[in-house]
């Protein structure tokens, strides 16, 4: 069994609760700015498609967009002098490229892992984190591994790797649109198990002393930003960001903000996270 991992920030017990609300950045856009040939949805801001909440990545507390990638939106949208704004999209309307291809936003931050069927309807930034699956479980259900299951309901999020991963073992699976609803689930104990990626197992851990994380599976999941099958500027300034964070070692210190415990888990070496 994985040993228990603290998550970084107490306010992500919270936050995986929150319902789905549309974020925007704190301050307003100027109109009045350029975007210097990036080709921004609105000139003069930077529109971040997302899905909140789905701690430590994206989530809101007392109004306001907080996470890693928020922290990257940020930083992003800081080199393009320019405002952020957040779109709080459903999850299938990001991962189908439909947000992308309909011109809803310039990029894509949703903890959204990299796939063969998503690279060919859109492009993928640089890696920015490893986000493997993991079971989780009440402390008494007395499973010590994914062989244990047997005919138990297992909650996944729908349209993500949890989903497949999980339709692959051919387990007993429960669909949820959002994270935060397999959650309160698992919790009420209309179902008996959940699988997910580890970032949002050790945030439910969090909240509730009682879940456990039963079994992590190495999975190879890169998480990265998305732009336009066609590409975009946005996308080169983003992974021109992300390498610099690596040089200058800011990236090391977002991770360990965010991940606490499992940062070294979570980082991806330079050497590993070009797609080009």
């Amino acid at each position: 069994m994985t040993s228990r991992s603290a998550v970084g920030r107490s306010s992500f017990a919270a936050a995986a609760l929150l319902p789905l609300l549309a974020v925007s950045a704190c301050g307003g856009a100027d109109d009045s700015g350029s975007d210097d040939g990036m080709g921004l949805v609105e000139s003069g801001v930077l529109t971040v498609c997302t899905t909140m909440p789905a701690p430590p990545f994206e989530f809101e507390e007392d109004g306001e967009a907080k996470g890693l990638e928020i922290d990257l939106a940020q930083a992003l949208a800081d080199r393009l002098d320019v405002e952020p704004e957040y779109i709080n999209s459903p999850f299938e309307s990001i991962q189908s490229a439909a947000a992308l291809d309909t011109g809803q936003c310039d990029i894509a931050l949703a903890a959204m892992t990299v796939t063969e069927e998503r690279e060919s309807k859109m492009q993928f930034s640089d890696s920015i984190v490893y986000d493997n699956l993991a079971l989780m479980a009440e402390e008494d259900a007395g499973y010590s591994s994914i062989d244990d299951l047997g005919a138990s309901k297992v909650g996944v999020q729908d349209a993500t790797t949890s989903s497949e991963f999980a339709a692959d073992k051919g387990l007993n699976t429960v669909q949820f649109e959002a994270s935060s609803l397999l959650q309160q689930s698992l919790q009420a104990g209309q179902i008996e198990a959940g699988i997910a990626n580890i970032s949002l197992v050790l945030a439910v851990m969090q909240a509730d002393d009682d879940i456990e994380l039963v079994e992590s599976f190495d999975t190879n999941e890169h998480l990265a930003a998305a732009v336009q099958m066609v590409g975009t500027p946005v996308l080169d300034e983003f992974n021109a960001l992300l390498a610099g964070m690596r040089e200058d070692g800011s990236y090391d210190e977002l991770v360990e903000e965010w991940f606490a415990d499992a940062a070294d888990a979570a980082k991806v070496a330079a050497e590993d996270a070009s797609r080009g």
